[in-house]
C-alpha cells in the first residue's frame, strides 16, 4: 500500500485506471466494497442498513446505516473462526463517513465476542467488547480506521466485527472494509494523512499543496490524499483536507449529557480554519513554479455563465453596474471563493470579460481541478457622486474617484455579493486583481484592507498610489484610508503579520502607457520589506501579454494557501 504517486500513476497508465484500494492482494482475507450488495453485513440493534450508490470511499457503492437509537447500533459481520483464528493477529481497516452532524463524530471499529458457548451476534449472553481502531469523521469526509496488528483474543467465541460510534446516533456510511494478514494489504494510514506520517495535520496540507504547485510526487501518497475519491489529486482534495482539519471535535464527558450546544455563525460569514501556509513560504513556492507559457487549451471555451446586475453604492449615492461570472454547475448548496476583477482607466464592468482569458481560464482550470472553484465579480470601479461611469480626462480628481472604489467595494459591492451569491468570506476566500487602473486599485485596496483580501494581483498597474509624474499628471498619491493624508513612498507596504498569502505584480518592458511604474511599485515593496512576486515580461506593451500569464499563474495558486 505504500505506493507514491509516481508508482501509482505508472500502474494507472498501464492498467487504464487508478485503484486506491487494491482488492487483489494475496494477503487480503476479507474485502467488503458494497458494490453489488451488503456482502453478508447486517444491522445491529434498531439500525437499518442498505447498499447505496453515489456515496463511496472507492468505486460507487457503500453501506448506509440509519435509524440508530443507540451509539452501538450499527453494522456488523460474524467472523468465521476457521479463517480468522482466535489467538492470531490480523490487519483491519474500514472507511467511514457521516453527513448528519456538523460536529466530528467519533467512530470505532470494534469486536464483540463471548467466552462461553452462548451469546454471539445477534444474540445476547456474556459478552466482551474490544476496540480495534477508532477516529473522528467530519461531516461529508471519509475517514479510515485501521490497525495493522490486532490479535483476536485466544478465548474468543462467536466473534463479531462491527462499526459503532462513541456517543453520536448520527446516520453514517461504511465502505472498503478489509481484513488481511498481519502487516499485510491494509494501509495503516488514515484518509487525509497525505504524507503517511501516521497523523493528519498541517504537514499533510503542505505535502498536498506542494504536489498541486509542482506536480512532484515526492512525499505525498494517493491512497490517502485523494479525499474526494476522484482517482486524481486536485484542488478539491486540498479543500476537503483543510475542512477535515478544521472540523470541530466531539467533546466527551463522564457527566450526564447537557443540553445540546448549537453552533452558530454570523450571517454571511465563513468560519476560518486558521490552517494556512505562511505567506512568505507560500509565495516562495509559487514563485519557483511560475510559467511564462499559458496552455492554449485553457484559454479556449467558457462553460460558465456571465450575468449583469445593479447594486446601490453608498459612496457614489446611486446604483452602479457589475457582472458576475459563475462556473458550470454553480449551486446554492455549495459555497465559493470570490475574485474581484478590475478594469483599466475609462473601462467598465464589461472590459475584462473578453480578450484576456479571464473567464475561459477560470472555466477550464476549475473543471480540471487545477484551480479551486470560485466566482468572479467584474466591477465598474469609477465611484463618483455625479453619476458618471467614467471620469473625463486624467486629473487628480478623477484618480481620487477611482480610489473611492475602496469604499464602494467594501461597504456596498461585497455585502451585495455575499447576500445574493453563495460565497465564502474572509481573506482566505477573497481575491482582488486587475489591469492598469484596475491593477493600481487592486494594489491600493490590498494595502489599505489586507484584512479582507488574501490574494492580490496587479497587471501593468497605473501610477498614482504614491506621488509620481507621468505624461498625464503630477500624481499627489492616494489617500490613506480614513484620513486626509496622502500616501508617501514609505506607506507603500503591508506589515508581515497582515501579508496576503499571494501578492503579485507584472509589467512589460515596452509599456508605452504606464512605463516603468509597475517596476517602481515592485522596488518600493522591496525597499519597504513587503514580500511579493514580481514578473517582468520582455517586449510586452500595455496589453494582455502581461495580464493573461499573470492571471494564469494567479489562478493556479488562488485559495490554496
Amino acid at each position: 500500500m505504500k505506493k507514491q504517486i509516481s508508482a501509482i500513476l505508472s500502474l494507472a497508465i498501464a492498467a487504464g485506471s487508478l485503484s486506491l484500494f487494491p482488492a487483489a492482494a494475496a494477503d487480503t482475507l476479507l474485502h467488503a466494497d458494497f458494490e453489488s450488495g451488503l456482502d453478508g453485513w447486517a444491522a445491529r440493534g434498531t439500525a437499518k442498513v442498505a447498499q447505496i450508490t453515489g456515496t463511496a470511499a472507492s468505486g460507487t457503492g457503500a453501506a448506509s446505516v440509519t435509524e440508530r437509537s443507540e451509539s452501538w447500533c450499527g453494522i456488523g459481520l460474524s467472523l468465521d473462526t476457521s479463517v480468522f483464528k482466535p489467538g492470531s493477529a490480523y490487519s483491519f481497516s474500514v472507511s467511514v463517513s457521516q453527513k448528519a452532524s456538523p460536529m466530528a463524530v467519533h467512530f470505532k471499529l470494534s469486536l464483540q465476542y463471548s467466552t462461553d458457548s452462548g451469546g454471539g451476534f445477534p444474540f445476547g449472553g456474556s459478552e466482551t467488547y474490544d476496540c480495534i481502531a477508532e477516529g473522528d469523521a467530519a461531516s461529508g469526509m471519509w475517514t479510515k480506521l485501521s490497525n495493522p496488528s490486532y490479535t483476536i483474543p485466544a478465548n474468543a467465541k462467536n466473534p463479531v466485527l462491527y462499526i459503532e460510534t462513541e456517543d453520536s446516533k448520527a446516520d453514517f456510511f461504511a465502505d472498503e472494509i478489509i481484513i488481511a494478514e498481519e502487516g499485510g494489504a491494509v494501509s495503516t494510514f488514515s484518509i487525509g494523512d497525505a504524507d503517511h506520517s501516521g497523523s493528519t495535520d498541517r504537514k499533510d496540507v503542505s505535502a498536498l499543496l506542494n504536489y498541486l504547485l509542482t506536480k512532484s510526487p515526492d512525499g505525498v501518497y494517493a491512497d490517502t490524499a485523494d479525499l474526494d475519491s476522484s482517482n486524481a489529486l486536485t484542488a478539491s482534495d486540498l479543500t476537503l483536507l483543510k475542512r477535515q482539519l478544521s472540523a470541530p471535535k466531539p467533546v466527551t464527558t463522564t457527566a450526564p449529557p447537557a443540553d445540546p450546544v448549537i453552533v452558530t455563525t454570523t450571517a454571511g460569514s465563513t468560519p476560518d480554519s486558521g490552517d494556512h501556509a505562511d505567506p512568505k513560504e507560500y509565495m516562495a513556492k509559487v514563485r519557483a513554479n511560475m510559467t511564462a507559457s499559458v496552455p492554449q487549451n485553457v484559454q479556449q471555451g467558457d462553460s460558465g455563465s456571465l450575468t449583469k446586475f445593479r447594486y446601490y453604492s453608498k459612496k457614489a449615492g446611486h446604483e452602479k453596474n457589475a457582472n458576475v461570472w459563475v462556473p458550470a454547475g454553480y449551486s446554492e448548496s455549495k459555497q465559493y471563493n470570490v475574485l474581484y476583477m478590475n478594469h483599466g482607466v475609462f473601462g467598465n464592468e464589461d472590459s475584462m470579460t473578453a480578450g484576456w482569458g479571464v473567464c475561459e481560464m477560470a472555466s477550464n482550470m476549475i473543471a480540471s481541478g487545477e484551480a479551486e472553484p470560485f466566482i468572479i465579480i467584474f466591477s465598474q470601479m469609477y465611484t463618483s457622486p455625479k453619476g458618471e461611469s467614467a471620469g473625463f480626462g486624467i486629473t487628480q480628481e478623477v484618480m481620487d474617484e477611482y480610489d473611492n472604489f475602496l469604499y464602494d467595494l467594501t461597504e456596498s459591492l461585497m455585502p451585495y455579493v455575499q447576500e445574493h451569491w453563495s460565497v465564502m468570506t474572509g481573506k482566505e476566500h477573497t481575491a482582488i486583481a486587475g489591469f492598469s487602473m484596475g491593477g493600481r486599485e487592486s494594489l491600493y485596496i490590498g494595502i489599505q484592507r489586507p484584512d479582507l483580501f488574501g490574494y492580490v494581483a496587479a497587471a501593468s498597474p497605473a501610477p498614482g498610489i504614491v506621488p509620481g509624474k507621468d505624461m498625464y499628471l503630477n500624481h499627489a498619491g492616494s489617500y490613506i484610508s480614513g484620513t486626509n493624508q496622502r500616501m508617501k513612498d514609505g506607506d507603500f507596504k503591508i506589515a508581515d503579520d497582515k501579508l496576503p498569502y499571494l501578492l503579485m505584480i507584472a509589467g512589460g518592458t515596452a509599456d508605452s502607457v504606464v512605463g516603468t511604474f509597475p517596476e517602481q511599485y515592485h522596488n518600493l515593496f522591496t525597499q519597504n520589506g513587503t514580500e511579493h512576486i514580481w514578473t517582468s515580461v520582455p517586449g510586452a506593451d500595455h496589453d494582455s501579454r502581461v495580464g493573461t500569464p499573470l492571471f494564469y499563474n494567479f489562478y493556479r495558486a488562488l485559495f490554496k494557501a
